[in-house]
């Protein structure tokens, strides 16, 4: 069986999430690892028999037996590592946000292109076959014109990186970010949009709330903390009948369709792998011989970010002095 070599930048939660998940995938493997604290790197290299512990992606990169890497890092550094990964000649699985602006996405985008090499920005929530099976309802029109969009997401968190702004931490992009690719990815970029903010003792924003509106009277709505209990549910509410997927939406057990005058139809899903199913989903692409993914495609990196620039533009969001530091 053909596998793909992978390379992590990263040991972090995310980073572990990933290496737990590989151990169920036969087309994987990991052969180095890589972050700023070597100590840690060569300790998750020994717990996950990790052959190559790196002491600096520049160093990690040489490695001609690697295929692909998955960032994991803090948010500032996803753009730089991944420019670093792709001139260094290896395909991107890069975590979410990948970019903190358009702009920069454009420029991964066109390098991935010139080298001819994948890049994938790992939004775990449209890789959730629950979601496909959703998505695949509305476009049969099972609950007719979409008319509105509405999630919430998030609860209280104390990680005191996640509300750092010199990493980017806050709601919009830790919890928002996903929120805000459940309206681009059902509804694309919006005319309109009005959020509000709410700053918590870290100085950074606590929630982000926001109303957009599209052409033909369509809408959507968000909610999305870091500081609060929310419902963490969403609905897509369409002329002749509604989907409702309660707890926890982002990683969809199941949800409910809803039409008039008919009895509630309920759909389960069997295994959860949660960054089991984006990981396969790219590793599929690649060994396909393809260059860019069918779910995660570069449209919908771009509309995500293009959204999220007018939210932060509303909103006066600078995000200076951040820390880019990449080894």
């Amino acid at each position: 069986m053909k596998k793909i070599n992978f390379g992590i930048i990263g040991t972090g939660r995310i980073a572990q999430q990933f290496l737990d998940e590989v151990q169920k995938n036969e087309k994987i493997d990991v052969v180095g690892i890589c972050a700023r604290n070597f100590e840690k790197t060569a300790e998750i290299a020994k717990k996950y028999n990790i052959e190559k512990p790196y002491e600096s992606s520049g160093e990690m990169l040489k490695d001609e037996d690697i295929d692909a890497v998955y960032i994991a890092t803090m948010h500032p550094t996803h753009f730089a590592y991944t420019m670093k990964t792709l001139n260094a000649g290896k395909h991107v699985l890069c975590e979410k946000p990948a970019v903190l602006k358009k702009e920069e996405l454009e420029e991964v985008i066109k390098l991935a292109e010139e080298k001819n090499l994948l890049f994938m920005e790992a939004m775990v929530v449209g890789f959730n076959p629950l979601y496909k099976k959703m998505k695949d309802l509305i476009e049969n029109g099972q609950i007719g014109n979409v008319v509105h969009v509405e999630s919430s997401f998030g609860s209280k968190s104390t990680k005191v990186h996640k509300h750092n702004s010199k990493q980017a931490g806050g709601a919009l992009y830790d919890i928002g970010i996903y929120n805000i690719f459940l309206l681009t990815d059902l509804l694309g970029i919006p005319a309109e949009i009005d959020v509000k903010t709410r700053k918590n003792e870290w100085g950074v924003e606590g929630s982000v709330t926001g109303l957009l509106e599209y052409k033909g009277g369509v809408s959507g709505s968000f909610y999305a903390t870091m500081d609060s209990i929310s419902g963490n549910s969403a609905k897509i509410i369409g002329t002749d009948g509604m989907i409702e997927i309660p707890d926890t939406w982002t990683v969809a057990e199941k949800f409910v369709l809803k039409r008039l005058g008919e009895e509630d139809r309920s759909f389960e899903l069997k295994e959860d792998k949660w960054l089991g199913y984006e990981m396969e989903s790219f590793v599929d692409t690649l060994l396909k011989g393809k260059r860019q993914n069918e779910i995660m495609t570069y449209e919908k990196s771009l509309n995500l970010h293009v959204t999220i620039d007018m939210v932060k533009e509303k909103l006066g969001f600078k995000y200076d002095n951040l820390e880019i530091e990449v080894n």
